[in-house]
């Protein structure tokens, strides 16, 4: 039987590592769930670095084997998130004034292209989800571990049971939280300014059922 107990899931297939490094204050309501990949190769870099004092990082991560580690308690914030893009500008979906909004921010002169981001991105945590994409706020993420191809411009396809790990751990954190697959889960290159591909392999998964 699952449980959850002051944040942290109580099951066989998690191991608990929490890190305080990584968590930084009580996080609002969970609304959503972002898939993140880790670029390492190993779970124990990741472990390590929040071991040595790293600020950034994800409430779970599975390792190569399946293994899933919770690394973080489920009521508190982690900086997994980053730069926000503008939801309704890419899903076309701003009124007119506030397309006008994004479009000043995005290329206002004087600033560099950090700056104006940044500022959109700012923008965008003033508004309520899902008007925006999940923040750092509202999320829980998940972390999957995986090497990034440059040459390819995509991340190492994750191993059978990483994908079962996930599945099972997401159906969990769905439950938990009243949330949706279809609208609460997403991948984290598609919602902030990270590598494009970052998490999409995990979320095609999770919704049609086969590794791509």
């Amino acid at each position: 039987m699952t449980t959850v107990t002051n944040g942290i899931i109580v099951d066989k297939r998690i191991i608990a590592k929490q890190s305080s490094s990584i968590e930084h204050g009580k996080i609002n309501k969970v609304t959503s769930i972002v898939l993140h990949r880790t670029a390492g190769s190993s779970a124990a870099s990741s472990l390590n670095g929040y071991a040595a004092g790293q600020k950034t990082g994800a409430h779970f991560l599975i390792a190569n084997d399946g293994t899933i580690y919770q690394t973080a308690s489920l009521e508190k914030l982690c900086w997994h998130v980053g730069i926000l893009y503008s939801r309704c500008a890419d899903e076309k979906s701003c009124d007119p004034k506030e397309l006008k909004t994004i479009n000043s921010l995005l290329h206002q002169k004087g600033f560099s292209f950090s700056k104006r981001v940044k500022n959109v991105s700012r923008h965008e945590l003033g508004k309520a989800y899902p008007l925006r994409y999940p923040s750092n706020n509202d999320s829980l993420g998940i972390e999957v571990v995986g090497r990034y191809n440059k040459a390819a411009n995509t991340f190492e396809r994750p191993t059978n049971k990483q994908f079962q790990s996930l599945k099972w751990l997401v159906d969990v954190l769905l439950k938990e939280f009243s949330l949706t697959l279809s609208t609460d889960v997403y991948a984290h290159g598609v919602i902030a300014r990270k590598k494009k591909a970052e998490g999409v392999q995990l979320l095609q998964y999770l919704q049609i059922g086969v590794a791509p």
